[in-house]
């Protein structure tokens, strides 16, 4: 099983056409966490904790230089709007984005009522799948019907990993397919 170290190797492998942010001068406390534990009724467990004390919430994109932003309306293949990844969570900062907090998800997930697949945490850009954890469990939603769900196989950083690999894939194929040459006419 991965840890919070591995996560961080990885991502740290990225090249500069990728961007991270996150909440890390602020992120939760254990006062905040244990206070939405209580609010909510829901059990974050010790890997989802330790993310959430060191790095409150993380959003991880390829550079809009690189890799341009759909605009509305473009009709492609849906996974060239997935150009980055949001991991929601909890922050000290009073000034954090309503949009990137845990209560927002919880509410967005019952307007989908997927709140039986527990805490949305996750998200890929252009609204291409969602996760969502209960204590151990991650439950992944790829579509808002609740018609294509699977459960992921690993924890919390397992699955982080995995959608920087799935990130990066997808990135590699951005770049490819933008460099390719037209037939000459």
């Amino acid at each position: 099983m991965a840890t919070l170290q591995d996560f961080k190797n990885r991502y740290e492998k990225l090249n500069d056409d990728f961007m991270i942010f996150t909440s890390k001068k602020q992120p939760a406390t254990l006062e905040i966490i244990r206070k939405y534990e209580r609010d909510k009724a829901i059990k974050i467990n010790k890997n989802v904790e330790e993310f959430l004390l060191t790095f409150g919430s993380l959003i991880l994109e390829v550079k809009e230089e690189i890799w341009k932003r759909p605009e509305e309306f473009d009709v492609l293949p849906s996974w060239k709007f997935g150009y980055g990844f949001f991991v929601y969570g909890l922050s000290a900062d009073e000034n954090f984005p309503d949009w990137l907090s845990y209560e927002e998800k919880l509410l967005e997930a019952e307007n989908y009522e997927a709140t039986s697949l527990g805490q949305m945490f996750f998200k890929r850009s252009g609204n291409l799948y969602r996760a969502y954890f209960n204590d151990e469990t991650i439950s992944i939603e790829f579509d808002k019907y609740g018609e294509d769900r699977e459960i992921f196989d690993g924890n919390f950083y397992d699955f982080l990993i995995s959608e920087v690999n799935n990130l990066e894939k997808d990135y590699l194929e951005y770049i490819n397919e933008k460099h390719k040459k037209s037939p000459p006419k």
